[in-house]
């Protein structure tokens, strides 16, 4: 599935979903790859998501789509709680964007974490991502 500024893949048969971000990204780009991403069959084999920032030239995402991304992840836990998602990031202010999205999912059921690189994320989806 490939978005403006965004590409999703479908890894080990739907149990990981990785979304590449690249260049300028919006919110709206966000938005319409997560809805694609909890499609009721994807969303039921997903174990882990790797979103990954680190190609991401401007992240224009607002407050509002924060709240609309968020509320996605928060209807998608009901349906599977135990989604783990790491997400890389280059820069501070990705950084801070990811941290008010984790403060919007202070009560959902989703483990999630930052990393500045893949290797360390990967690790930390082997420690953390249940298996079916």
């Amino acid at each position: 599935m490939v978005f403006v500024g965004i590409k999703v893949n479908i890894l080990e048969d739907g149990r990981g979903v990785e979304v590449l971000a690249e260049g300028v990204v919006h919110g709206r780009d966000i938005i319409d790859a997560h809805e694609k991403i909890y499609d009721e069959d994807c969303l039921r084999r997903q174990r882990y998501q790797i979103v990954d920032k680190s190609a991401c030239t401007e992240y224009a995402v607002t407050a509002d789509d924060i709240d609309s991304i968020a509320e996605l992840d928060r209807k998608a836990s009901i349906i599977n709680p135990d989604i783990v998602i790491a997400v890389i990031e280059a820069w501070g202010l990705q950084f801070s964007l990811t941290e008010l999205w984790q403060a919007h999912l202070a009560e959902c059921t989703f483990l999630t974490k930052s990393f500045r690189d893949r290797e360390t994320a990967m690790k930390w989806i082997a420690e953390n991502a249940k298996q079916p």
